[in-house]
């Protein structure tokens, strides 16, 4: 039989609103933590990186063709040690890396030439060194034996006198000679000199013809001058009062010594006249 199903009228809405699905939230994820080994490796990294970079640095700079020696620059250099030396006595380091040159090799070479006092170098990146030099100033001429050199200030000999015309192109120069009789001390070259301004002070024309000063002691000399026939005995500090007072007995000493060996200055209330030794007369014979 058939029949027939009857719906009924259909469901009004609910008026509080929908109900949504309800899903149950799962667990949340774990987090991962991260490798011990991986946190040393990013400062480790970073420090190979501060240290590769000068490394690197370093090493271009010690090798880079930029950084050659190729320029040398010369202050100072007079006549004695002119610049063109300057310039070859540093040659054999030209090319040679600037950053690694040895400042003190450089001026060992230098000081190679007995004229150089002092020098000052300095590197100037990326090839040039400048270099400044002082020379020795010869104020005498040392006389010992039979040899005579320049001397500085200190009375130390600087290089050899090696012909007569440059010993009397010296002299022309107004270098004196002196001559130690003990061996040299400290201020003796410095006094000798010193002994040689009073006189001029005193006498020009005595002080300009003088020849050779020998230094006797601390305070003692012995003047040569082409002036007088005969040198001057004379104590630091008492040239010029005892000049003066020579000069006027000057003419009855001539007239009383008519050969006068040396005259001795260094006494307080005396002069002492040293007559010449009669010379010798030549040739043969019971006679002489």
């Amino acid at each position: 039989m058939n029949g027939t199903v009857l719906h009924g009228p259909p469901a009004a809405p609910d008026s509080r609103g929908r109900v949504l699905d309800f899903r149950r939230r799962g667990a949340p994820p774990r987090r991962k933590r991260p490798s011990l080994l991986l946190e040393l490796a990013k400062p480790l990294a970073a420090a190979l990186g501060l240290v590769a970079l000068p490394v690197g640095l370093s090493a271009w700079v010690l090798t880079a063709p930029r950084f050659q020696l190729r320029d040398v620059e010369v202050k100072g250099g007079e006549r004695r040690v002119p610049a063109d030396w300057v310039v070859q006595a540093l040659a054999p380091l030209q090319g040679e890396n600037l950053v690694r040159l040895s400042l003190g090799e450089a001026a060992e070479r230098l000081h190679a030439n007995p004229w150089v006092a002092t020098v000052e170098i300095e590197k100037e990146l990326p090839d040039r060194l400048k270099v400044e030099v002082a020379e020795r100033r010869p104020i005498a001429l040392l006389l010992s034996g039979s040899s005579l050199a320049y001397a500085d200030e200190a009375g130390r000999p600087i290089v050899p006198v090696r012909s007569a015309g440059e010993r009397e192109e010296a002299r022309r120069a107004g270098l004196l000679e002196v001559t130690f009789v003990h061996p040299p001390h400290a201020g003796g070259m410095a006094a000798a000199l010193e002994v040689a301004g009073d006189l001029g002070r005193v006498e020009p024309d005595w002080a300009a013809k003088l020849s050779r000063i020998e230094v006797l002691g601390e305070e003692d000399f012995r003047l040569h001058t082409d002036a007088l026939p005969f040198p001057l005995l004379v104590t630091k500090g008492q040239v010029k009062e005892k000049a003066r007072l020579f000069k006027k007995l000057l003419p009855e000493l001539a007239r009383r010594y008519p050969r006068i060996g040396a005259v001795d200055l260094r006494f307080s209330r005396r002069i002492v006249v040293q007559p010449a030794p009669e010379p010798r007369p030549q040739g043969g014979g019971a006679g002489a």
